[in-house]
This record gives C-alpha cells, structure tokens and sequence, in this order.
C-alpha cells in the first residue's frame, strides 16, 4: 500500500509507511477464516527472531507540526459489532532492543515527550478492521545530527487478543534540513594538464544529504560525468546568518573556498553558487557549481 501526506508550508514533510501487511488496494480483503482474532500493528516481518518491528518517517525542518499516521487492525474473519478500545503507551525499553538488534545502524535516541503528540487511546470503530493513529511531530526541537525512535506498544483493546509479533512498533524520525533534496547541477571543472576530463558540464542530477543542521553531504564531478577522487567527505556547509557556503573536505585539507568568488545560497531559489579548489600545481583541481533545487529525494 501507497501511504504519503505531504503538507505545505515553509518546507515540505513526506512520511513513508512501510506497511507489508496492509490491503493492496480497498476492495481486497484477506482471508482470516482460520486465525484466532487479534489486534496488531501491521509492520511486516514478525519478531520471533528477535528483531523489532519498525516504521519510518522523514522530516524536513519547518516551523509548524507535521502530520504522520501508522494503523492499528482488527484480524479477524468477521468485524466486531462493538467498538474496540486501544490503549497505546511509549515504551523506552524498546529502544535498546532496536538498537541491539540493529548494531550496523545508527543508534536510535528515544524522541523527546515535547517533540511529538499522539493518542494514548483510539478506537477502531464497530464494523471496521483497523484504524489510524495520528502523530504530530515538531520537527523544529529534533537535532538532524540524531536518528530518533519512537517506541510505541498496545498494551489493552477491550479483552480482545493482542498480537504476540505485532504489537509493538518503532518508529524511526529522521530530520532532514532545509537544504536537503535533488538538485539540477552544472559548472565547470578544472584538472590541471588534463584537457579530457577539464571543461563544462551540465544537465546532471544531484542528491545533496543532510549531515548535521546545516550541511549537506556533496561529491564533484568531471566534465565527463566521473566521479572526482581524493576529495572524499566533502560537504556544503550553511551559514545560516548570512547564507555563506564553507567547503569542506574531510580527506583533503588543502580543499578551500576559490579566494574572491561568493559561495553562498540563496533561499529565495533555493540555490547554491560553489567554487573551491585543491591541490597544487602541477596537480592542481577546481570546480565552479550551481545547483538548483528540484524536489524531495
């Protein structure tokens, strides 16, 4: 199942719901004829293997809360003629599960209470199988430099079964910043005796990632299209004050800023003017970029 909202504002927010065992489409329904009825949150893979089950959403930074919902559903051959309480709770002790058996990942921090709402009760209503949970975020009081989970477990549904796999749910909030997304990119690169791989290039796609409140991660290219080397963690970094661009190299600090061009961006076109250099002669490299933002990546 397709599930996205997109809100307007000063930026946009898109939550992705990874969610297996919804319906395909509405008029599907699955056959629950031999299954003892219970209440879950349908995430996909069960937890007998001792994983923990998990949803995701992504964030960009704005000023007013952003809208996010997962489901709780009533398994069961027929629907109930009464409705179904739900009673949720946050659950901190399943972050270190996650994080435990996800050790490859960026460790979760658990969300703080003040950066999220969200019902401790809902109710699946008489005749129906499942129903939304609404979350606001404020995406404002998280730090883009975190991975943040938000715990959540069904812990009564009105003397019905609760699901053994399926009823608890991390979900993970990752902060993007407003620089973050797919940008339209072309310049000029320079390599010095090397008239092939030196000159224009333009009409690429790039994805600038976000690394920390006011950086986007960043790689150059030759006028072919290649990969430039030696210049690995290279990133764009936002003065937010001013909208001045520092370049960064992590791999080679030689790479500067080019002495009298304006690096900046400029928020009304949402728009980076780059140039920087690197190395000396006769091995000396330099690049002079724009990129023009498109869309969410």
């Amino acid at each position: 199942m397709k599930n996205k909202n997109i809100l307007k504002g000063i930026a946009l927010v898109i939550c992705t719901i990874a969610l297996s065992s919804c319906l395909k489409n509405k008029n599907e329904q699955p056959d629950f004829s031999s299954t003892t009825p219970v209440v879950e949150i349908p995430v996909g893979s069960p937890m007998g293997d001792g994983s923990v089950n998990s949803l995701s959403t992504s964030l960009i930074q704005k000023d007013e809360p952003s809208d996010y919902f997962f489901y709780i559903n009533y398994t069961a051959s027929n629907t109930k003629s009464t409705p179904i309480n739900v009673t949720l709770s946050i659950n901190p002790a399943m972050i270190d599960n996650y994080n435990t058996a996800h050790p490859n990942d960026p460790p979760l921090t658990i969300l703080p209470v003040n950066a999220f709402s969200m019902p401790t009760s809902i109710t699946i209503p008489a005749g129906q199988r499942r129903v939304q949970v609404p979350v606001k975020f404020v995406s404002t009081l998280l730090n883009p430099d975190l991975a943040y989970g938000l715990p959540v477990t069904i812990t009564d549904a009105s003397g019905e079964v609760i699901s053994k796999n399926f009823a608890s749910v991390v979900v993970n909030v990752g902060v993007r910043n407003r620089y973050d997304g797919v940008y339209n990119f072309k310049g000029y690169v320079f390599r010095e005796g090397d008239p092939v791989l030196s000159g224009n290039f333009s009409g690429l796609s790039k994805e600038l990632v976000t690394h920390g409140a006011n950086a986007v991660d960043f790689s150059q290219v030759w006028s072919n299209g290649g990969a430039v080397g030696g210049i690995d963690g290279l990133t764009i970094n936002v003065d937010p004050a001013t909208n001045k661009v520092t370049m960064k190299s992590t791999a080679n600090s030689s790479l500067q800023n080019t002495p009298g061009y304006d690096n900046r961006y400029d928020p009304n076109t949402k728009t980076f003017y780059l140039s920087f250099q690197w190395g000396t002669s006769p091995s000396s490299r330099s690049a002079t970029d724009t990129l023009v933002y498109k869309g969410l990546r």
